[in-house]
């Protein structure tokens, strides 16, 4: 028997040979070549366009924005993992999000010189080239076949999974290659332990989990798999030794990791409430692994009609084989089975946990559970909201399975154990031609059409807003908050933004509750309200500078209303043309507005008077530009019978006054010296059942925040909005 055959602990720790670097690099950039080809064609387009799904950017730009955020933050030296250029004025935590640091890292040089677009791409172009040569590395450690090795390679960076998430767009996704690199090493620590190979697995794990939260979340659990398995596959002397070597790698993994998660202040504010519907909707089912290549150039589109009707997500899943790598995968197990199913299971194994917490056929329901539901009994992954990400996981040894299954090809056309080899010119044509037309086979279902390239650019009047001198933030309508383009246009104008694009939209206070930035964040028709809505007041005290109307995404009505609501002193148009409108706030307009919060029902009134029913508690926020003594009055009206109305500022009860019920009223007037900023107040009562179900307490009309006097040497000025940072020179702010 070959001691290829022989099944040992190599199968699963193990170390390539050594090749020159002239060799090392020159299959690297092979690799890196295959990228071009397969992405063509983005190399004609590196600096100023992306390939993105629909050819709107949405993750591709956040992708774009990441690194532009990433280099700003390294170069002022700044704490990458937190803005406030989103959602102002929120200070926003990216630990959670898409940024994915290793990658900004990784491509430096080309963010710096050419810009974020072309990073961007450079990235997409390295995960073929980085991660063809680590994957080659793990097959070479595995079989003494250097075609079968480099075949591996290409199996890995061309399937389906790969090319689809090139499509769909998301750069943590898109970065495969972190994933080999981290299982190259996990195998040569494995192989030959020792605290510096151990330490360089588990920083390749970290780095990884930076990269992608997904790929290390999932690659930690690949890990025990993988270690238990190189375990039983040990001399019974050493099974205690690989258990301990892959524990020590988890270890040093959490060790690095737990520090940056308790300094965000842990993971339970990240989990989704809907994360059980998510995780089914996003999960690979059993027709996906035969779909063919729905991005070929010649039965792609059939294909893609076909799955979209069976299982929609598996359109992005990018589950399916192909008929060569299963072929290839199916020799492997018949001709060298001892060596190949290990490596067979840890591919079946993350296969199944891709299926989500159903095992489904198609996108109906299962009352199948699936193992993934164990790991939802674990608080992160309750926010791992893809489970169908675990198939980057399952191309590892997918294409350690090809390579075994080529390489057994190589000597002889034995398909069974016991069958003679025969040594004939003749058994040499048939080994040659069915080992090259599996090969031919399997390249010619991975093809990929020419892909759609969707420029990345922004208006040009984005620039005339970064040279204004007045610090302030943007404002831009309508809200996009399911793509990216006000991301790019923000890379030009270098401003904070109210809104953005996230992965995971934080709560967004401004966007929800009534105020003057509510109507125009839904564009509606001005309308009286129990207090003063003041558009120039509230945006010039909020530091908003500028307001944007796209009107290719309004309609009329609606831009007739926002130009209606803008319309008022302190705000003027600053620019216009046939698609964009600019507005400029006076910071001179900025004065003491009270905002609303939660616990309030919508405004009501009789013709003279407008009001707001309370519920148990009602919340209301102060702003003001500098600190300020600021009187609140409001008028108040008990519902039903005489209630009592306590108004508090944290723990700090200020006020608690009898309310009478209708038809009387209480005037309540408050003094209060405010910091700038926001200080928010609640206001309680106890609450009665309405006919109509409401729970009601109280009714407040002629809410008002009035400044008073006070010296002037006291008063403390608001923080300034961040100052813009300069636009790039480069896409989307330049040619």
């Amino acid at each position: 028997m070959n001691m290829r055959d022989m099944p040992t602990q190599s199968t699963l720790a193990a170390e390539s040979p050594p090749d020159a670097w002239r060799v090392r690099l020159i299959i690297f950039l092979g690799y890196l070549a295959l990228g071009v080809v397969f992405t063509w064609p983005l190399a004609l387009h590196l600096g100023d366009g992306v390939i993105q799904k629909g050819g709107m950017p949405v993750d591709a730009g956040q992708g774009v924005w990441n690194l532009w955020w990433a280099r700003t933050a390294l170069l002022r030296g700044q704490n990458p993992f937190t803005t406030g250029y989103l959602f102002y004025p929120l200070q926003i935590d990216l630990f959670f999000q898409t940024l994915s640091l290793p990658n900004a890292i990784m491509v430096a040089p080309v963010l710096l010189a050419l810009g974020p677009v072309a990073a961007f791409n450079t990235v997409a172009l390295l995960s073929f080239g980085l991660g063809g040569f680590f994957t080659y590395r793990i097959a070479r450690a595995l079989v003494d076949d250097r075609a079968a090795a480099l075949l591996a390679g290409c199996v890995f960076v061309c399937a389906p999974y790969h090319i689809q998430r090139l499509w769909s767009g998301p750069m943590e996704l898109i970065a495969v290659h972190w994933l080999p690199l981290y299982v190259f090493l996990l195998m040569r620590a494995l192989a030959r332990p020792s605290f510096p190979r151990l330490l360089a697995a588990a920083l390749a794990l970290l780095v990884t989990t930076l990269a992608s939260q997904y790929y290390g979340l999932y690659a930690a659990i690949y890990t025990a798999g993988h270690g238990l398995l190189a375990a039983t596959l040990a001399p019974r002397g050493a099974r205690l030794r690989s258990l301990g070597a892959t524990a020590a790698v988890g270890i040093l993994w959490v060790a690095g990791l737990l520090p940056m998660i308790l300094a965000v202040g842990g993971v339970g504010a990240a989990v989704l409430e809907d994360w059980y519907p998510r995780q089914v909707f996003h999960s690979a089912a059993l027709v996906d692994l035969i779909v063919p290549n729905i991005q070929h150039p010649i039965w792609g589109a059939a294909a893609a009609a076909w799955l979209v009707r069976l299982h929609p997500f598996g359109l992005e899943s990018g589950a399916g084989m192909g008929l060569g790598i299963t072929t290839l995968c199916l020799v492997a197990l018949a001709r060298r089975p001892r060596r190949a199913w290990p490596w067979a299971t840890l591919a079946l194994g993350t296969l199944v946990l891709a299926m989500g917490p159903q095992l489904r056929l198609t996108a109906a329901e299962s009352p199948v559970p699936g193992p993934f539901l164990l790991l939802d009994l674990i608080g992160p992954f309750r926010n791992s909201s893809r489970p169908s990400v675990f198939l980057a996981l399952t191309m590892i040894p997918v294409a350690v399975l090809v390579a075994e299954g080529f390489a057994s090809l190589h000597h002889s056309v034995r398909f069974w154990k016991n069958e003679p080899a025969s040594p004939n010119h003749f058994s040499k044509i048939v080994q040659i031609s069915v080992r090259w037309s599996l090969a031919a086979l399997l390249g010619a279902e991975l093809v990929v059409a020419p892909w759609p390239i969707t420029p990345i650019a922004a208006a040009p009047a984005y620039r005339m807003l970064n040279a204004d001198p007045q610090p302030g933030a943007v404002l831009e309508l309508p809200p996009r908050n399911n793509d990216s383009v006000y991301l790019l246009n923000q890379i030009c104008h270098g401003r904070p933004l109210v809104g953005g694009y996230l992965a995971r939209l934080p709560d967004y206070p401004l966007s929800r509750y009534p105020s003057a930035l509510k109507g125009l964040w839904d564009a509606t028709a001005p309308a009286p309200d129990m207090l003063d809505l003041d558009p120039a007041a509230e945006l010039a005290t909020l530091g908003i500078r500028f307001v944007t109307l796209d009107l290719t995404q309004l309609p009329r009505a609606q831009t007739a209303r926002l130009r209606a609501r803008l319309s008022v002193p302190g705000i003027s148009r600053a620019y216009a043309d046939d698609r964009l409108e600019v507005y400029a706030v006076d910071h001179a307009a900025a004065r003491p507005v009270a905002v609303l919060g939660s616990g309030w029902y919508d405004v009501e009134g009789d013709g003279t008077r407008r009001w707001r029913w309370m519920q148990g508690r009602a919340s209301l926020s102060l702003i003001v530009p500098t600190e300020a003594v600021v009187e609140l009055q409001l008028t108040a009206t008990a519902y039903a019978e005489a209630r009592p109305l306590k108004i508090w500022r944290g723990e700090e009860l200020l006020v608690s006054i009898a309310v009478p019920a209708a038809p009387r009223d209480q005037a309540v007037a408050l003094r209060l010296l405010l910091p700038p900023g926001s200080t928010d107040l609640v206001l309680e009562s106890p609450v009665a059942k309405s006919p109509e179900g409401r729970s009601l307490s109280l009714s407040i009309s002629n809410l008002r925040a009035t400044p008073l006097p006070m010296a002037q040497g006291d008063v403390s000025p608001q923080a300034p909005p961040p100052p813009p940072i300069p636009a790039t020179d480069a896409p989307p702010c330049g040619p």
